[in-house]
């Protein structure tokens, strides 16, 4: 589902340039879809008393044959000769990915996130040890 699915930021020389080659210092890049982020977003979902299912379900379906989950994916923008869902050239895998997976798959059955660093919490919720 397009609503689980997160980029990262544009034209900040990283990612793939349009014509599809690999990311450098020759001309504009795209942030495509970036599964961690989707755990990520899938988590505030949680903690504002929404389902994250379709954040958990886009994760794992951004994952390869071998289940590895890459950091980026390719997202259907052109360069169009690369399917929209398969790996870019970034990282795979992406342990950071695979971590985030795993707990959102935790957060979901908690029914909120298993994790929110104390600090955080005081500053956006106020909610001190």
């Amino acid at each position: 589902p397009n609503g689980a699915l997160w980029h990262r930021f544009i034209f900040d020389d990283y990612g793939e340039r349009a014509d599809g080659g690999s990311w450098g210092t020759r001309g504009p890049t795209f942030g495509r879809v970036w599964p961690v982020l989707a755990g990520e977003r899938g988590e505030y979902e949680l903690l504002v008393g929404r389902p994250a299912d379709a954040h958990l379900k886009a994760m794992a379906g951004a994952g390869n044959a071998g289940g590895m989950i890459p950091e980026q994916v390719w997202d259907g923008r052109p360069p169009t000769r690369y399917p929209a869902g398969e790996g870019t050239f970034s990282a795979t895998p992406l342990a950071w990915a695979h971590a985030q997976l795993v707990r959102l798959a935790w957060s979901i059955e908690a029914g909120a996130p298993v994790e929110q660093p104390s600090i955080v919490a005081c500053r956006y919720v106020r909610e001190c040890p």
